[in-house]
Order: structure tokens, then C-alpha cells, then sequence
């Protein structure tokens, strides 16, 4: 029998890494019947075992026929979809199932076209009347609300460059392994200059320095929905970059040389090879537990002059992917208090603020810091 005092929300992959990061944040909600879903059942029961009463474990395959009958019977107040990689899934089957069965839905896909895409799913999900976000996550969740941020005191934005240097002594999902590794050597458009130009995953091998004790990585291109979104939503922009990698050095180099292989229609990145890839990294010796993220605008100020806002997030300790959980985290809290965008699908650009998203990072060994310079004073990130 169903406790309709209490909100019901599925994670589906909640046992994962940023899912049960999640679910962990929303433990604290009050009024919560959090409900923990995968293929493993008995992976499920122990997450749920671990966030206590009336937490609980269920077996639900994303890829089931019959999947949005399951989620009608289970009369869910929201589902968190965490079960990646989204590359893979570009029908929208959980999201289409969570429309047949009037679900609202949350996702953390950094997938461009997973998340630029996602729109063509609003005219159904108005019939249903309910709201459905993608990309609850560091990108462009987090990524959004920064250049929110900036833009208070940079209106007009002429280029944006955003990078993520994740730590090495993390644990990491196999799915967020499988979807970077798999990508190497893709083309994908970004504006530069104002140009559209090709790139590709593994491509532009360049050092970045964060603050201390981050420091300098060496970090490369790689296809996420800001490259996108950056220039709809900001009509003066004429440049736009991200960047990703690994460290120690040896392990971001071998990520670029996967690259080049890729690019020469060698089987550099098949999914066999990406978990040889999981394996190794994490038996890989030396890096650290600090990793950060860094948004970057240069544009113009109220004054019509020219400056550089540069904001920028470390997680110490090992604490990092607990910042790519927040925004789901945050905007989970918007659905269940009725606060969340109008009924259809979007990509959550600006759809949090930065504060809400940090809130749920007071527990943990984060910090930020937003700065201003001048254009002879141009922050590292630059290449």
C-alpha cells in the first residue's frame, strides 16, 4: 500500500556514483520515500539499506518494454534518471516512458545532442502536464548558473571558456568512463572567432591552471551542450570552449593518443577497451584527490568596458563528484515543492541559481570563488 504522505522519488541508477550522491542529498528532504532502481537488484536494496527507512530497493531495467507501466504502477512523485551513458539512449526511451506514465523527470546527460535535443519532447510533455529537465548536472546545470552569475556584472558576453579537471583518487562510474572513452576522436562543431569550426574529442592538448591545490592540468577538447547553448542564449558571443581530462599527465596523454587512433578508424575506443580503460585508471599510481571546475567570460561591463569574470569550483578530498550531483539534487527539491518550471522538456540552463546549487555542497569540503581582471590580466585557463 502506497504512503501518500510521502513524496516518491526513483533514482534510476541510484546505486551508481552521482545517483547515490543524490539520493544521499535528498535524504535530508522531509516527507521522501526515496527509491533506489537498476538492473542489480541487490545493489539497489544495499544503497537503500544505507540511506535508512523508507528508503527501498527496486529492479528496473531502463531498456524494459513494458517500462512506463512500471513507473504508472509505482505512482511516483518524480524519477532522477542517473543511468548513463546518455549517448547510447538518443530515442529517450525513459523519458518517453516518463510522459506515457505523466512522471516527472529529471536527468544528468552532459550529452550535446542528448540535451540540445531534448526540447523535441515539450509538446508531449505539455499533454501530459508535466516538467522534464536534462542536464541537471555540472553541464549546463552548474555551468549556467555561473555564467548567470557573471553576467550581473558582465551583460554582454563575448566568449566563454569552461573547463573541468576532475581529481584522480575518486571513484568513477563505469558509464562515466564509457561515455567519455567512447567519444574520443568524434567531430563536433564550435564557434570560434565567430566561425563554426570542427574539433573533436582528444583534440587541442593544453594546460589549464586552477587555484590551489588544484594547480596546472593538462586538459583537451571534448563535445558538451554548453558549445550549443552558449551561443543561443548569448547573441553577442563569437567564442565558446571546453575542456576535460585525466590526470597524472601519462593518462591524459594516452587519452589524446586513443584520439588520434580514433580519427584513423582504428578500434581505439570500443566499449571492451573503455573498461580496460575503467581499470587501469583507477590502479594508476601518483595524482590527487583535488579536481575543480573553472567558468570563464570575457565581455563588457556596465561601463561598455572590456573584462574577464573568472568563477571557479574545487572539490578537496575526494569530494569532488559531489558537485555534479548537486544541481539535480537542488532542482529535485523545485519539483517536489511545486516550484519547478512550467509543464514540458528543456535543458536545464538557468533553471537554478548558483546559490541553490551550493546549498546542498555545505557538508562538504568545496569552495568557490568568482574574480575580475582586467584584459592584460587574463586568468591561466587560457591557452
Amino acid at each position: 500500500m502506497i504512503n501518500n504522505l510521502n513524496k516518491r522519488v526513483l533514482i534510476l541508477g541510484g546505486y551508481g556514483n552521482f545517483g547515490a550522491c543524490i539520493a544521499h542529498m535528498l535524504r535530508s528532504e522531509p516527507n521522501i520515500q526515496l527509491i533506489i532502481a537498476g538492473r542489480n537488484k541487490t545493489l539497489a536494496d544495499q544503497c537503500a539499506e544505507h540511506l535508512g527507512e523508507p528508503a527501498e530497493g527496486l529492479r528496473l531495467e531502463r531498456d524494459a518494454i513494458n517500462l512506463s507501466a512500471q513507473l504508472k504502477a509505482l505512482h511516483l512523485d518524480l524519477l532522477i534518471h542517473c543511468a548513463g551513458p546518455f549517448q547510447s539512449e538518443s530515442d529517450y526511451r525513459v523519458a518517453k516512458a516518463c510522459i506515457e506514465s505523466r512522471t516527472p523527470y529529471i536527468d544528468i546527460s552532459d550529452g550535446r545532442r542528448f540535451v540540445c535535443d531534448f526540447h523535441r519532447l515539450s509538446p508531449a510533455a505539455e499533454a501530459a502536464g508535466i516538467a522534464m529537465v536534462s542536464g541537471a548536472s555540472s553541464l549546463p546545470g552548474l555551468s549556467s548558473a555561473a555564467l548567470a552569475e557573471i553576467q550581473r556584472e558582465l551583460p554582454v558576453i563575448h566568449s566563454v571558456d569552461i573547463a573541468i579537471a576532475p581529481a584522480h583518487r575518486i571513484d568513477r562510474g563505469l558509464a562515466t568512463v564509457r561515455a567519455g572513452f567512447e567519444s574520443l576522436g568524434h567531430g563536433f562543431p564550435q564557434l570560434q572567432r565567430g566561425y563554426w569550426r570542427e574539433s573533436h574529442a582528444g583534440n587541442n592538448l593544453r594546460p589549464i591552471t586552477l587555484a590551489h591545490p588544484v594547480g596546472k592540468r593538462w586538459l583537451c577538447d571534448f563535445d558538451v551542450p554548453d558549445l550549443e547553448l552558449c551561443p543561443k542564449h548569448f547573441p553577442e558571443l563569437h567564442s565558446a570552449r571546453f575542456a576535460t581530462g585525466l590526470e597524472p599527465l601519462p593518462l591524459q596523454f594516452g587519452l589524446s593518443a586513443c584520439a588520434k587512433l580514433a580519427r584513423l578508424h582504428l578500434p581505439a575506443t570500443s566499449a571492451r577497451l573503455a573498461q580496460l580503460g575503467h581499470k587501469i585508471t583507477d590502479r594508476w599510481p601518483g595524482g590527487t584527490p583535488h579536481g575543480g571546475m573553472i567558468v570563464r567570460a570575457e565581455g563588457e561591463n556596465d561601463h561598455g568596458e572590456t573584462a574577464t569574470r573568472c568563477w571557479q569550483v574545487l572539490g578537496l578530498n575526494g569530494d569532488g563528484p559531489w558537485i555534479a550531483a548537486a544541481p539535480a539534487a537542488a532542482l529535485a527539491r523545485k519539483f517536489l515543492h511545486d516550484k519547478a518550471t512550467k509543464a514540458g522538456a528543456r535543458a536545464c540552463w538557468q533553471l537554478l541559481s548558483l546559490d541553490e546549487i551550493l546549498l546542498e555542497l555545505n557538508d562538504y569540503a568545496v569552495v568557490t570563488a568568482i574574480e575580475t581582471h582586467s584584459r592584460e590580466r587574463m586568468p591561466a585557463i587560457a591557452s
